[in-house]
């Protein structure tokens, strides 16, 4: 079982990498690692009597394999939550499967990231290629529940059929039961009002 909360020590380490993530999205690994080789380095200049060449090498193997540790436990997952998944698998798909929609995986949210969003994905074939449905579903409380269908988010689908109730219900994640509820409701406006139709097979 896959502990739910990354090691005490690597914990401020994931945060300094995901802190320049948020700054410089496409080169925050190299900006983390040279930043905090700099400030290890001039530590070790200050306190022991080591080169300040030698010291700038020493912190950036440091850093350097701290950035390695820290990659290979981002990629760490959680377990999906599996009473969701059962829902989707005993009364989802049934309903999707009639507009020729397939389940293809589940994948849980990576451990060191605050996101909590479970991650489902089913797939159908038309003659313009493959069409994908994607649900996310936080398990924060008051989280989202995100649904895509060919890009489009469903519930402006919904709203643009007048099923504004069914367009709210779709947009937070509640509970288990009441989630898969509001998705099997949701599906089944879709197929009364010929939206799959629209994919041509």
């Amino acid at each position: 079982m896959v502990d739910e909360r990354p090691p005490f020590a690597l914990r401020p380490v994931h945060r300094w990498f995901l802190l320049w993530e948020d700054v410089v999205p496409s080169l925050y690994r190299v900006i983390a690692v040279a930043v905090a080789a700099a400030i290890t380095g001039i530590l070790l200049m200050l306190v022991t009597p080591v080169h300040w060449l030698g010291a700038l090498l020493i912190a950036v193997a440091i850093w350097i394999a701290v950035a390695i540790v820290q990659e290979l436990d981002g990629r760490v997952v959680l377990p999906v939550d599996e009473q969701f998944l059962s829902g989707l698998r005993t009364l989802v798909d049934p309903v999707l499967a009639r507009a020729g929609f397939v389940f293809r995986n589940a994948s849980g949210p990576a451990r060191a990231r605050s996101d909590r969003t479970d991650t489902f994905l089913y797939e159908a074939d038309s003659s313009e290629g493959c069409i994908d449905l994607w649900i996310r579903r936080s398990r924060l409380p008051g989280g989202a529940l995100q649904v895509q269908i060919d890009g489009r988010p469903l519930e402006r689908i919904l709203d643009s059929l007048g099923e504004m109730q069914s367009a709210e219900s779709v947009t937070r994640s509640e509970d288990e039961t009441a989630d898969v509820a509001a998705l099997v409701a949701a599906f089944e406006v879709l197929h009364r009002n010929d939206y799959f139709s629209r994919f041509d097979r």
